[in-house]
């Protein structure tokens, strides 16, 4: 596995490229292992039992290929990129353990736990959003670790609440949790990639170095070029094939529904408002465009990087918009399915 490339790992921040990183590098085992969850998760509600199943398998479970937890190992091949001093704390991840507590104190921002077997008492940093739920004399169950000089929180922790708050906070059982987790990461990245922002004439290039590394290896892939290169390398490829005359070859393969998407795109002056677009044509596609390459409409003239989408500023709102580069509009506005 290659080394993370994100920089600056932070205390605000290391939770999400954690999580990230073991989506890339471990969905299916993740998957495979839900099941063995030592922690209940039947009556939680979806985003409470994905999160309980992730901080578990993130951080408790040691895998195979390794002899090491994927917390562990993402600390090793991404301590350079830390923060001075965070790899010990991220490292005390692999401590946590559970127990049911006692609320002794709380200060709105740490909250002062009794354990209800030993009487040891913990320090634990609360979230500003669920500070309130920690009045003193509550019972809480659930999984706390070392965070520096205290401790935090991991997992789903279950407070002893009144049967009126917790029929208000918890959601309904939620089955096929593994399925929904799986779409929900990948309908998360797919916004996170089109959250970039372009104009009605940007170029091939400025977009797709922008793109993440699924999809121009997707492009590659669907274009015939070589995925053995340098990221800029594959885009400058793509780019100079696409301004070719190979662009007949390409725009005569497509299906039709996908030439007439093109070209609704280009009579409206070859931008629009996305929403506009995928009113009228299927636009249904995965995250990994390098192993599951689009197959709708929209997808398919999308992943052959005949239209670019992102963000663009119209009347001091910013709006997810389609746009065909200027280079080719002429050629697919002259082109006859």
């Amino acid at each position: 596995m290659s080394r993370i490339k994100e920089a600056n790992i932070t205390a605000d921040n290391c939770k999400q490229k954690l999580f990230d990183y073991t989506m890339q590098h471990y969905s299916h085992d993740l998957i495979d292992a839900s099941l063995e969850c030592p922690y209940n998760t039947e009556d939680l509600s979806h985003d409470f039992a994905v999160k309980e199943v992730l901080e578990w398998f993130m951080s408790e479970v040691v895998q195979p290929t390794t002899g090491k937890t994927i917390v562990r190992e993402f600390v090793e091949k991404s301590a350079k990129d830390m923060e001075q001093g965070f790899k010990q704390k991220l490292l005390q991840l692999e401590e946590m353990f559970s127990g049911e507590f006692k609320v002794i104190a709380t200060d709105n921002v740490h909250v002062i736990l009794a354990d209800m077997s030993s009487g040891e008492r913990y320090k634990v940093k609360l979230f500003e959003e669920n500070r309130a739920a920690y009045a003193p004399g509550r019972t809480v169950r659930g999984r706390i670790h070392p965070w520096g000089d205290v401790y935090r929180f991991a997992g789903i922790t279950h407070v002893g609440l009144t049967d009126e708050e917790i029929a208000r906070e918890m959601g309904l059982v939620t089955s096929g949790m593994v399925d929904m987790l799986m779409g929900q990461y990948k309908e998360d990245m797919i916004k996170k990639a089109e959250s970039i922002t372009i104009n009605q004439k940007s170029t091939i290039a400025s977009v797709m170095n922008k793109y993440p590394a699924q999809w121009v290896d997707g492009f590659c892939i669907a274009l015939g070029i070589s995925v053995k290169s340098k990221k800029r390398e594959k885009v400058k490829s793509i780019q100079e094939l696409l301004l070719s005359d190979a662009i007949h070859g390409i725009l005569e393969h497509l299906p039709r529904r996908s030439i007439e998407a093109l070209k609704f795109v280009v009579e409206r002056g070859g931008w629009m408002k996305y929403s506009q677009l995928s009113s009228r044509f299927d636009d249904e596609m995965d995250f990994s465009w390098d192993e599951h390459p689009p197959t709708s409409i929209i997808g398919i003239i999308r992943l052959h990087a005949l239209l670019l989408v992102g963000k663009m500023g119209i009347g001091g709102r910013m709006y997810k918009i389609a746009v065909v580069p200027s280079v080719l509009r002429n050629e697919i506005k002259q082109f006859s399915s």
